[in-house]
This record gives structure tokens, sequence and C-alpha cells, in this order.
């Protein structure tokens, strides 16, 4: 019989592995060991890696510990933790695909900015996360890799594009993650999977070209828990020479805060979309009134966007993305997702014209959540406006919600108009469990290149709404013999 899983071990943040490490009342190997066995008994099913690496992370885990049993003062920020790389960032002589049977055998012959920093604080590369082609939906789902499920309902998509990180999280495979985020990427999975993923302003993670001079884009951590993502960002942030539109200033976040008495903090249904959903809105008003709870003073604001500023995004995003998915799709016709082939006939009918009015219509959003956010500590509403999109879904395939049709490409979500406003800091967190058991989650937005006080007011609420901390509130996964260990 299979030895049951140590799930609890599978769990454990990040601060307290480190704790424990440090104590010697835990190994890095032990953590290591119980991931592979929860990948061993979940993978199958939710295929949130495209490639795993358990030979070197034991060999990186066992030097891990020898650090700890004979010189813990040289241990690093991340010393002897896993961290699962999205395939779409480079890591020294591991595949990177980006989802495309087009470079389905690239090896990656330096590390990227990100990788190289999270190396040399000590984290163990033991699995590549999964992604759709060129990280362009909203599902995880490609021809190369196939289809990554959510824990919560394997029937539901775990979002996109940095979907198998986020789903790793949520079953147990992993302790930390890396995302990136140009239209939701890092915040989607953190609210379809129950998990915590920062945006941070632009410019103050490192990229590479030529997408780090894009403003929507940013490289973030995704984790279990406020204090895991602040550690892990405090690793990724600053200044690299490869990346031109890095910050100089440092920005170190802390990992503990005091209470929200007295801050004034903003909220929202509607961030300019058609609808949410019963549910969505639901979790959302228990989020609110447990920031009331906890001292803070809420009051429900009306931004006065309309569905104008979504298609805004998505003019932006279609005349830049869309003219790399072009490309592909003329140079390699039969090798691309079907997703990535309607993306560029859309962004096709791009102009210039709608590219130069995306930057007009930023600057009217920005004439008033600026100010208002000068007034507030901070700003908080939902992620996506539906919980119910299946892991499978087609860009062009409708929704209802409310007895709505909507699109399920931006009207599905709430989060680009804050790659549009991309110098705000933006944390995804959960929002507890709907009635039909899967996580809703909300955003919560500081004003410009203030990071610290989206960490503060999650803070407040993860010790008021308890995230993935006991089996109560992780996914119940039943994959026959083994479920009872699940």
């Amino acid at each position: 019989m299979d030895s049951p899983v140590d799930i609890d071990l599978c769990y454990l943040s990040a601060t307290e592995q480190l704790r424990l490490f440090r104590a010697g009342e835990l190994s890095p190997v032990e953590v290591l060991e119980a991931q592979f066995d929860r990948m061993a008994a979940v993978e199958p099913v939710i295929n949130a890696f495209t490639d795993t690496y358990k030979d070197e992370a034991m060999q990186a885990a066992r030097s891990a510990e020898a650090v700890y049993t004979n010189r813990p003062e040289d241990a690093r920020p991340l010393e002897g933790l896993t961290v699962t790389i999205k395939d779409e960032m480079d890591v020294k002589g591991q595949r990177n695909t980006e989802g495309s049977l087009i470079y389905k055998d690239r090896i990656a012959t330096a590390d990227h900015p990100v990788a190289e920093r999270l190396r040399e604080a000590g984290a163990i590369f033991h699995a590549r996360s999964a992604t759709p082609e060129f990280c362009s939906a909203w599902v995880t789902t490609s021809r190369l890799h196939g289809t990554t499920r959510n824990p919560w309902n394997t029937a539901l998509t775990p979002s996109g594009s940095s979907g198998g990180s986020g789903a790793a999280l949520a079953a147990g495979m992993t302790t930390l993650a890396t995302g990136s985020d140009i239209g939701g990427s890092i915040r989607g999975p953190a609210a379809a999977c129950g998990v915590v993923g920062f945006k941070p302003p632009y410019g103050r993670n490192p990229d590479v070209s030529p997408f780090n001079l894009d403003p929507y884009c940013h490289v973030g951590p995704l984790t279990r828990t406020t204090s895991d993502t602040a550690l892990m960002q405090n690793v990724m942030s600053g200044i690299h020479p490869l990346d031109i539109a890095t910050l100089r200033d440092e920005m170190v976040i802390p990992t503990s805060f005091e209470g929200l008495e007295g801050k004034r903090i903003a909220w929202s249904l509607d961030v300019g979309n058609a609808v949410v959903s019963d549910e969505v809105a639901a979790q959302t008003e228990k989020v609110i009134d447990a920031l009331a709870a906890s001292g803070a003073i809420v009051e429900q604001v009306d931004l006065g966007w309309g569905p104008e500023v979504g298609e805004a995004c998505r003019d932006y995003l279609d005349h830049l993305m869309g003219a790399s998915l072009i490309r592909y799709v003329e140079q390699y016709p039969d090798l691309v997702c079907d997703y990535n082939i309607f993306y560029a006939e859309r962004a096709k009918a791009s102009t210039a014209d709608q590219f130069f009015s995306t930057f007009e219509m930023a600057g009217r959003v920005y004439e008033q959540f600026g100010p208002m956010m000068e007034q507030y500590y901070a700003f908080v509403c939902p992620t996506l406006a539906t919980l119910e999109m299946k892991a499978e879904q087609k860009p062009w395939d409708r929704m209802m919600v409310q007895s709505r049709d909507i699109d399920s490409d931006y009207d599905a979500c709430m989060m680009p108009v804050f790659n549009m406003l991309s110098r705000l800091p933006v944390l995804a967190v959960p929002a507890g469990l709907t009635e039909s058991r899967v996580p809703a989650g909300v955003q919560i937005v500081a004003r410009a290149y203030d990071d610290p006080r989206v960490f503060h007011v999650a803070s407040a609420l993860e010790e008021a709404m308890p995230w993935l901390d006991c089996t109560q509130r992780r996914p119940k996964l039943a994959l026959g013999p083994r479920s009872n260990n699940l």
C-alpha cells in the first residue's frame, strides 16, 4: 500500500518552514519528499506541471539541509524552499516551451533575472508550471501540455495564464511559484485557486525584452499566505542591469503589520464589468464586513466606468501582444493553438488610432482613480466576475451570469484595468469558499508604488478569514484508493 501523504507538510507556509529549518525541527528534504508524494497522487488529474526535476531538486534539498545543520548563519532568505517556475521564464538547462509545440525542445542557456534571484536566495526549482500557449488565454490548456484543472473542481479552470502555478499551490505540490501578469494572469489564478498573487507596480520586478518595455506586463509571486508573498517579492524586486525599466529605489515589504483601525478603504463590485455573479458579490461583501470588523472604515464608491475601459484594455493587448501572435500564426499555422488563431485574427483588425485611444482612456481613468486613492488607504473589488469558467473554455464561448449573456474573454474578469493603471500595486487574495465549494477572490489596490499598503490590508483579512490553513479550507480531491490522504 502507498504510504500516506503528509498533507500538512505539503501546505506548510514558507515562513513556518524557515522557522522549523532554523530550529532543526524540519528538513528541506522532508518537505520535498512530501510534495513529490503529493504530485504522484494528484498531478495525473490536475496536470499543473510541464516538467519536474526530482533528482536535481533532491540534491539541492540535501545541500540546504547541510547548511541548516552545519552553518545555519549562512542560510539565505529562501534556503530550501521549493519554487515552481512558470513555463515562460528561462531557467538555465531546463525547457522553456511557452506552452507551444514550436518550442517543445528549447533549452534555456541562462536564467531569467527573477529565476537568477530566486536561485541565489536558495530556492529549489523542482518543477515548471503550465501556461497556455504564449500566456495568451484565460484558461491553462495547450496542444503541447494538455489541460490544467482546478483542484477545487476539476471541471473548472485554474484560470490563466499562470494557472499551473495557482493549481500547484492549491493542491500542495509546491511552496512558492512564479507568475506573470499582462492582463490578470497572476490574479486570475490566485482567485480561481484560492491562493495569493501579487501584481507589482511596473518596474518593481525585472523582466526580459521585449515585454519588459510594456507597462501592462509584470512578473510576480504566487504563494498561499500574505507573508510568504512578501518574502518572495522582497527577493524578486529591484533594479537589474538587463532591464532598463526596473526602479533603482528599493522596496522592502514588511511580513507583519499592526491593525487597520481608522484606515479608510473604498470598495466596489463594478470596475466597468457588465455584471458579477451572486456568489462573487456575496463573498466580496463578506470581505468588506471582515475589514470593517477589523477596524477599517469601509465605503462603497461608484467609479463611473463602463465597458469602454475593458474594451480599451483589449484593444491595447490586441495591438501589441496580438502582433506577436500574428507572426506565430503566419509562420507556424499547423502548430499554434486554436485560441491564438482567434486572437491573431482579432488583432489584425487593430489600428494605430485604436491603440492611441487606449492611452487617452488610461489618462481619463486615472484622472478619477488617482485622486480618489489619495483619500483612501486601499481599494477592494472582485477579481473574477464569475467562477464558472470551464477548464477548456474557448475565448469565443459565451457565458450566462445573472441571466445576462457575457463575453468569456474580457467581461468575465475584472483585472485588466489595473494593468492599464500599471503603477498601482495589486494583491489578489482569497475571499473564502462559495456555497458551491469553489474559491472567490478580491483584489486589493493601493496608490501608485505604495506596495506595503496592499500587504497590510491582506494581512488583516487573512487573520479574519484564514486561507488553506486546515483540511476544511483545502481542496478535497477524490482520486480513488488514496483519496483519504488527499
